[in-house]
């Protein structure tokens, strides 16, 4: 039969995991689109994550980020999946290495991370949540398009193209959005060692650059990937001058 090496005592080089999650945040499939553009689909990351978690042989994940955010629905179903993997035992490190952009849910998805390494000039921050929707029943009116909806249950039509918000509808998502965010800023606190007050301070939406957000305590290092790795391998106790096999998501 054959022999492993790792039977008679010659270890590969140690493997950490990269993942990229660049563009915007959405629920399904991750895509590309020349026109509009990356997306991270919230499941193909998610299988992504599940694969490294069942891999022993990844001693340490590295989750480099450059998205302006999006979805926070799928933004929370990317967090909770990382959790689950930063926690499972035995534990393995998790860097966040973020790229250009890791703004609102880019951030929401970097949280998990026991070291945020994020570039002098990164944008990031942006702790919020806005929604809001188009109606164009005027417009259509106007090209002389009579447009006519029919629903089921009181607020069947709250996102409708063809209606504005009633008072009613405008209070109820106030009301949920206000409740994401302060699960949010909860979510930021606990990551960051500190209480909701001191992050709602700094939340609010309100951008920030690598360099600041490093001083107002909501990333730990400054520097590209090679430095979000070299605090991986510390975290995996690899020797520093140790060579370590990046293996690379999406493939």
């Amino acid at each position: 039969g054959r022999i492993s090496p790792q039977s008679v005592g010659i270890r590969g080089r140690s493997r950490i995991a990269v993942i990229y999650a660049v563009g915007v945040i959405a629920s399904g499939n991750s895509s590309f689109d020349p026109t509009t553009g990356r997306v991270v689909g919230s499941s193909t990351l998610v299988a992504q994550i599940r694969r490294i978690r069942e891999d022993d042989s990844i001693k340490a994940i590295v989750l480099r980020v450059d998205s302006p955010g999006g979805s926070s629905t799928a933004s929370d179903v990317i967090w909770r999946e990382l959790m689950i993997t930063r926690d499972q035992k035995p534990a393995r490190p998790l860097v966040t290495s973020m790229s250009d952009l890791a703004a609102s849910g880019g951030y929401y998805i970097a949280m998990p991370g026991h070291v945020i390494v994020a570039q002098p000039a990164t944008l990031t921050g942006s702790i919020g949540i806005y929604t809001g929707k188009i109606v164009v029943s005027d417009t259509l009116a106007k090209l002389g398009i009579n447009a006519e909806t029919v629903t089921s249950g009181e607020n069947a039509d709250i996102y409708s193209p063809f209606s504005r918000f009633s008072p009613e509808q405008q209070a109820k998502i106030r009301e949920s959005m206000q409740s994401f965010y302060d699960q949010f800023v909860e979510k930021v606190a606990k990551a960051r060692h500190t209480t909701p007050e001191r992050i709602d301070a700094i939340a609010q939406g309100r951008v920030w650059t690598g360099r600041q957000a490093r001083e107002l305590g909501l990333v730990d290092q400054l520097g590209c990937l090679d430095v979000a790795v070299a605090a991986a391998k510390q975290r995996a106790r690899i020797p520093p001058d140790e060579d370590v096999e990046l293996v690379v998501y999406p493939p």
